[in-house]
C-alpha cells in the first residue's frame, strides 16, 4: 500500500463532508412507538424529513506503523455552517478544513452564498469562475432528483452508499443531550469491509455533485479484505434525536493488526488506529453565511499552489520558474475577476501567465460539462 492508497481514507472524509452538506436538505426521520434499536437506524439513514440549515462538525485522524509514508499521524477536521435556498439549488455553505500531517497543517475552505462559489488557501479567498459553479448547481439538482426518486432511500443513496450498513448489532444505550437536543444513544460494532466499499464509492461522489473526482489510489480488493481479516476492535457510536431521529453524532473508532500475510497486501502496515467524528448542531437554526472580503481571481490560485509546493513549478526557457516569475496572491491587488490577473515582462509590457491562460481558457471553453472541467484540473500541474 502506497502513499496514495494511505490517504485514500483523509480524502474520503473530506468528500464525505461536503457530500453530507450538500445533501443535507434530504435527511428525515422515522416512525413513531418504540422502535427496535435497528429500525431507529435504518430511520436515521433512510428517512425524509426535510432540514434546512445547521452546522457541521467532522474530525478524522490517522496513525499507523510499518509504513514509511504514514510516519506522522494525519488528521482532518472540518467545521462550518450550512444554509438551504431551496428544493433542488446549491446550499449556502462555509466550510473549513485543515489537515495535519507530518508536523504542517494545510488550512483551506468552501464557500457558497449569493449565486458565487469560492476556495480558501491558507487565508486567502479566491472566486471560481462561473463555469464552475453552473456545473455544481447541475450536478447537484441532478443529485437532487435523483434522491427525491427514491421512495425507500435516503440521499446517502444516491451517493451509492448506506452508512447504516456499517453499524453490526446495534443496541441501545441511553438517553442524552447532544448540543442541547434531546438524543438516543446506540452502540454498534464495525463492519469494515462495508465502511471501506463505501469510502471507495465516496471518493468519487464528488463527480456526481460537479466536484473534481479521481480513482487513483483507491484500496484493491484484496488490500480491503486484507484490512477487514486484520480488524482487532471496533466500536461505533450514534447518537440520534429522541422524537424525529435526525442524525446529530456519529463516532468510529478502529484498531487493526496485521499478520504476516496481510503485510504483504498492504505493503508493510502493521498496525493503525482509525477515529472518526461527525456532528450536527443548530439543525433548522437560520445560519449566517458571507461571501469573502476582496478575494482573488482563481487565475492567481496556481500561483499559491506552487508556493506552497502542492503542484510542481514548471521550469521556463531562461531557467526560471514560472512561480519565481509571478508574484504571489498576497503581493497583488485583489480583483473579483478571474481574466484581470497579469505579469510583467521583461520589456515592461503586462502579459497572463501561460499556464493560467491554458487553465482559465479550458474551463470557459468546458461550460457547464463536468467531464470538461475535470480534465482542466490536470493543467494545474503544468
Amino acid at each position: 500500500m502506497n502513499a496514495r492508497d494511505c490517504n485514500t481514507l483523509p480524502r474520503t472524509v473530506v468528500a464525505l463532508a461536503l457530500c453530507l452538506v450538500l445533501i443535507a436538505g434530504f435527511a428525515g426521520c422515522g416512525g413513531g412507538g418504540t422502535p427496535s434499536a435497528q429500525t431507529i437506524v435504518n430511520d436515521t439513514f433512510h428517512s425524509h424529513r426535510q432540514i434546512d440549515s445547521g452546522e457541521l462538525g467532522l474530525s478524522f485522524s490517522l496513525s499507523a506503523s510499518g509504513l514509511p509514508s504514514l510516519s506522522t499521524p494525519v488528521s482532518l477536521r472540518v467545521k462550518g455552517p450550512f444554509q438551504s435556498v431551496g428544493s433542488g439549488k446549491l446550499p449556502h455553505f462555509d466550510l473549513n478544513v485543515a489537515l495535519a500531517t507530518g508536523g504542517h497543517t494545510l488550512k483551506a475552505g468552501a464557500v457558497s452564498v449569493a449565486n458565487n462559489f469560492f476556495v480558501r488557501l491558507e487565508g486567502t479567498a479566491f472566486q471560481m469562475p462561473q463555469s464552475t459553479l453552473n456545473a455544481l448547481q447541475q450536478g447537484y439538482a441532478q443529485s437532487s432528483e435523483k434522491a427525491n426518486a427514491s421512495a425507500k432511500h435516503s440521499s446517502f443513496a444516491s451517493l451509492g452508499v448506506n452508512p447504516g450498513s456499517w453499524l453490526e448489532h446495534p443496541v441501545k444505550a441511553a438517553e442524552t443531550t447532544v448540543g442541547g437536543e434531546h438524543t438516543i444513544h446506540l452502540i454498534a460494532g464495525l463492519n469494515l469491509t462495508r465502511f471501506l466499499a463505501d469510502a471507495a464509492r465516496l471518493s468519487g461522489a464528488g463527480g456526481t455533485l460537479g466536484l473534481s473526482s479521481s480513482k487513483a489510489g483507491l484500496l484493491s480488493t484484496q488490500q480491503t479484505l486484507a484490512l477487514a481479516r486484520s480488524l482487532t476492535s471496533a466500536r461505533v457510536d450514534l447518537y440520534t434525536g429522541a422524537e424525529d431521529h435526525l442524525l446529530r453524532s456519529l463516532s468510529v473508532h478502529a484498531v487493526l493488526s496485521t499478520s504476516s500475510q496481510a503485510r504483504q497486501e498492504l505493503g508493510g502496515l502493521r498496525t493503525a488506529t482509525l477515529d472518526l467524528h461527525l456532528q450536527f448542531a443548530g439543525l433548522n437554526q437560520p445560519q449566517t453565511i458571507t461571501a469573502p472580503s476582496k478575494p482573488h481571481p482563481i487565475s492567481q490560485l496556481i500561483a499559491l499552489l506552487r508556493e506552497l509546493g502542492l503542484i510542481a513549478a514548471p521550469t521556463s526557457s531562461a531557467g526560471q520558474t514560472q512561480q519565481e516569475q509571478q508574484p504571489s496572491p498576497s503581493s497583488e491587488t485583489p480583483s473579483s475577476t478571474a481574466s484581470e490577473t497579469t505579469t510583467t515582462n521583461s520589456s515592461g509590457g503586462s502579459s497572463k501567465s501561460p499556464a493560467s491562460q491554458t487553465y482559465m481558457s479550458c474551463i470557459h471553453s468546458a461550460g457547464q460539462s463536468v467531464s470538461a472541467l475535470q480534465k482542466c484540473a490536470t493543467l494545474l500541474e503544468g
